[in-house]
């Protein structure tokens, strides 16, 4: 089984059901909760204004609304070997060696 770090904040719904899943699912990982710590935020940030995950939401990010349409790109999944992704069901099969 692969281990990853799971980025994303305890406030967000999205992030405290994929800890939920993968707990479920028995899949070893660390949380990195960017509301709790500067540390956590700054990981996130970097991921954010410079992975290719991040391109459609750095699109968006200027235009009308975005803001209110609440989407950031949490929890994003951040395997050992660098590999990331926004996809939970993806990291599962991930981490499962699939």
């Amino acid at each position: 089984m692969k281990m990853f770090k799971i980025v994303g904040s305890h406030l967000c719904p999205n992030t405290l059901y994929a800890v939920i899943k993968c707990k479920d699912a028995g899949v070893s990982f660390a949380f990195c909760d960017l509301s709790a710590s500067l540390d956590g935020l700054k990981e996130f940030l970097a991921i954010h204004e410079h992975d290719q995950i991040y391109e459609e939401f750095r699109e968006l990010s200027g235009q009308e609304g975005y803001v209110s349409g609440g989407k950031i790109g949490l929890p994003c999944f951040v395997f050992d070997d660098g590999y990331k992704t926004l996809d939970l069901r993806e990291a599962l099969k991930r981490a499962a060696g699939q």
